[in-house]
């Protein structure tokens, strides 16, 4: 059975140290629902959680497991409608015993989100 709110179809690795990824938004997403009737908009967890199933996923690829330790400076610039496809754009870096990942998400050619997650590695 599919999870109904997991949003990243594709995952690339750009550079050693870059991921990139492409979501579609269905039009049906559970993410719309009450967010808002009449002009539906992904909610900004939903754009984070995209973030994370990213992180996740590149992390099992290495046999590795991750946990999110915090968000910094995250910041929301535009919408994304039913339908709209957002690409994702991560950066990390390893810090001591922790990955800081800058990230930056775009729609149209345009960022319309952009923040530092803190990844621990865990065992």
């Amino acid at each position: 059975m599919t999870d109904r709110w997991k949003l990243l179809q594709e995952i690339r690795r750009a550079a050693p140290n870059i991921l990139e990824a492409e979501v579609t938004v269905p039009c049906d997403s559970v993410w719309f629902a009450g967010h808002f009737p009449g002009e539906p908009i992904l909610p900004g967890i939903a754009i984070l959680h995209a973030v994370s199933e990213a992180i996740e996923r590149d992390a099992q690829t290495r046999g590795e497991t991750s946990r999110i330790a915090s968000l910094k400076r995250v910041r929301f610039t535009g919408p994304v409608r039913p339908g709209d496809t957002i690409l994702l754009h991560l950066t990390n870096e390893d810090v001591r015993k922790e990955k800081e990942v800058n990230f930056k998400v775009a729609h149209g050619g345009r960022i319309i989100c952009t923040g530092q997650v803190v990844v621990t590695k865990t065992e």
